[in-house]
């Protein structure tokens, strides 16, 4: 999974607040072109199965984060799709 962000600030806060009070990996990435959607933007790679506490964590820090997408891989690369 990926959420998008439109700081490396608010990635790297986000990424924080997860690995301190959840105990979660994620990293911060540039967001990859096929969903960047203009200026610098970064996004935060996570696993899937943590998606409610990823949400949790935005919620509590009142984090301003732009779009979550679910990311897999076929024959041509990486995909990714929006989801609510």
């Amino acid at each position: 999974m990926l959420v998008t962000t439109g700081s490396i600030t608010t990635a790297s806060r986000l990424s924080r607040a997860l690995a301190r009070d959840m105990n979660i990996a994620a990293r911060v990435i540039q967001t990859p072109a096929q969903i960047k959607t203009g200026g610098c933007t970064y996004a935060v790679r996570y696993g899937e199965s943590y998606d409610a506490a990823v949400r949790s964590i935005i919620q509590r820090y009142k984090l301003p984060v732009r779009k979550f997408y679910r990311e897999r891989l076929d024959a041509a690369g990486r995909v990714y799709n929006a989801v609510p």
